[in-house]
């Protein structure tokens, strides 16, 4: 039988084995520490080139059925303490590089997610160009909220992806400025801020 679509995807030091494939969702579940969407466990898994995507989902369901994981009805996967005790027990079969890499990815999709979920960008297209405004929020409340005008999906998007990357640094950076506490340099090219 012919191999290459189950290999299809996968990075050479991938995984194969659907064993392997149930122990790095089980290792990497245990090592984020907290419930993740399906969706994301396949990026990290199959789109990482860890393990083909086919196999990757059909362990989640084999994982599923033998109640190693359980699913909310959002889609998050949650560890039961069988797929705790698996994760730990046989963490060792898979290559440690790829362990510290699923367990990276999921960490910092995780910190995404919170990000996503604590800030707000809201993006409203005008007739010349689109506003998109920045909102830092503490406890649901907002702290700062920036509007700024740019011309077009493109800008808007990276000022998005920018801002979600680290929303408490524009926070800190505009706090510094306006209070007077940010030491700043200019010259022709360029303007330094130091928060301190």
């Amino acid at each position: 039988m012919n191999n290459d679509a189950f290999s299809a995807g996968v990075e050479p030091g991938g995984l194969y084995s659907s064993q392997e494939i149930k122990i790095l969702i089980c290792y990497m579940l245990n090592g984020a520490g907290e419930p993740m969407p399906r969706q994301a466990v396949l990026d990290i898994i199959a789109g990482g080139g860890m393990a083909n995507f086919f196999e990757t989902g059909g362990a989640i369901d084999e994982l599923l059925r033998l109640e190693n994981l359980t699913e909310d009805a959002d889609g998050r996967l949650d560890l039961t303490d069988t797929g705790r005790q698996a994760a730990s027990t046989l963490s060792g079969l898979i290559p440690y590089t790829l362990r510290e890499r699923s367990v990276k990815a999921a960490l910092q999709l995780l910190t995404r997610i919170r990000r996503e979920r604590e800030n707000t960008v809201t993006m409203e297209k005008l007739e010349n160009g689109i506003t998109v405004t920045c909102t830092v929020k503490d406890d649901g409340a907002p702290l700062l909220s920036l509007s700024l005008k740019v011309a077009d999906d493109l800008q808007a998007q990276l000022i998005r992806e920018h801002f979600l990357t680290d929303p408490v640094l524009l926070y800190r950076s505009v706090l510094a400025v306006l209070t007077g506490s940010a030491e700043s340099r200019r010259n022709d090219t360029e303007i330094v801020i130091d928060l301190r």
